[in-house]
């Protein structure tokens, strides 16, 4: 039996309807993977995200079309290292991860000096990621003497058990299926689907250009409300001491001793490999002054690092409340500062290894800062 015209036209309507949105789909995802492979835009996300983090004072995260800084840090700058000549490597958890604006340096200089800052680290995170990175990635090939290691320290990190590796760090690594993660094992490649793989980052990638390009809109907007500039963050100093007390518990000082051992432990370890090595309390906030942590766990560490003969550095005074996005981590005047005193530290180390010429080395952009964090 024959179809009817009227249905007929249904069908091709139908059909119509489903090529057009069809054709919008493809054009949409098209127009989004040109976009995320346009270094132009992404630099100009970059200078708009921190010309709103320098009006409103909070924290500046780089990390490309990544969902999260530590994303960009596992899938794409490790993997392209290139540990050949040696370098310097500062660790630590999101304090030293969000401390620094490596990616602003002349290339030739990133190669050769690097912020392994990862949320949630503490001491047995820290050495599980320093034998991945020695054992599988080849980071001493240069030789242990041209690589020097730099903790940059913070005692919230004996929130977590120090025996074992925090969940949230941990979730770093597994998130995408790519590595498997434990105590024993420490970090390992997975098998996985190269295809399925390269979907699912493209997905994130796209999905996060939107997110990005909602935010400046956002911003834009923010400024208009408050005629041409955005509010800045507002810290909240009391609450914070309320956080930490209830974080570290009664029995902190415990916590601290067992977690200042695991430190040696690792120290220890790049030791046996003839690592150079440099201990740094990162700034504190006044309000640190009101508790007796941050005092405790650096005398610890210092006596620790002295026994060892391990230099240390005292950064716990070198940045103004102001100069703080939140309770710990710098805003962006803060990683300026921090990161002038990384490079005065890396610089020397650098030349006389004869990794990188005094001129190939940077000065630093502000003042110059001592050892005691002061200038």
């Amino acid at each position: 039996m024959a179809s009817s015209p009227s249905v007929s036209a249904a069908a091709r309507s139908h059909m119509l309807a489903a090529l057009l949105f069809f054709s919008a789909m493809t054009f949409v995802i098209g127009t989004l993977a040109l976009l995320t492979r346009s270094g132009s835009l992404a630099g100009w996300i970059d200078r708009k995200n921190e010309e709103s983090c320098r009006e409103t004072r909070r924290l500046l995260l780089h990390r490309g079309w990544f969902q999260q800084p530590d994303e960009l840090w596992i899938y794409d700058r490790a993997p392209k290292a290139d540990y050949s000549k040696g370098g310097v490597y500062l660790l630590g958890a999101s304090h030293v991860e969000y401390s620094t604006k490596l990616w602003e340096l002349p290339p030739g200089i990133q190669t050769v000096v690097h912020n392994y800052g990862l949320p949630a680290a503490n001491h047995r995170s820290e050495s599980v990621l320093l034998r991945y990175l020695i054992e599988q990635r080849g980071l001493l090939k240069a030789g242990g003497e041209k690589s020097l290691v730099l903790f940059g320290i913070d005692y919230e990190t004996a929130v977590y058990p120090c025996r074992s590796l925090p969940d949230k760090w941990t979730d770093v690594w597994v998130r995408h299926g790519c590595f498997t993660c434990d105590p024993q094992q420490g970090i390992r490649e997975a098998p996985v689907n190269a295809i399925s793989k390269s979907i699912e980052f493209e997905e994130t990638f796209q999905a996060e250009c939107i997110i990005q390009l909602l935010k400046i809109s956002r911003q834009q907007l923010s400024r208009w409300l408050h005629h041409g500039a955005e509010p800045p963050r507002t810290l909240d100093p009391a609450q914070y001491v309320a956080q930490r007390r209830t974080d570290m518990g009664p029995d902190w000082k415990r916590k601290f001793a067992e977690d200042v051992q695991v430190l040696g432990e690792t120290i220890d370890y790049l030791r046996e490999q003839h690592v150079p090595i440099g201990v740094l309390r990162m700034p504190e906030g006044r309000w640190e002054q009101e508790l007796p942590f941050g005092s405790e766990y650096w005398r610890q560490v210092a006596a620790l690092c002295a026994e060892k003969h391990i230099p240390t550095y005292d950064w716990s005074g070198m940045l103004t409340d102001d100069e703080f996005a939140d309770s710990g981590h710098p805003n962006i005047f803060g990683m300026e500062k921090i990161q002038s005193a990384f490079l005065e530290i890396a610089r020397p180390f650098l030349s006389s290894n004869g990794i990188l010429n005094d001129t190939d080395c940077p000065m630093v952009n502000s003042q110059s800062i001592a050892a005691d964090g002061k200038p």
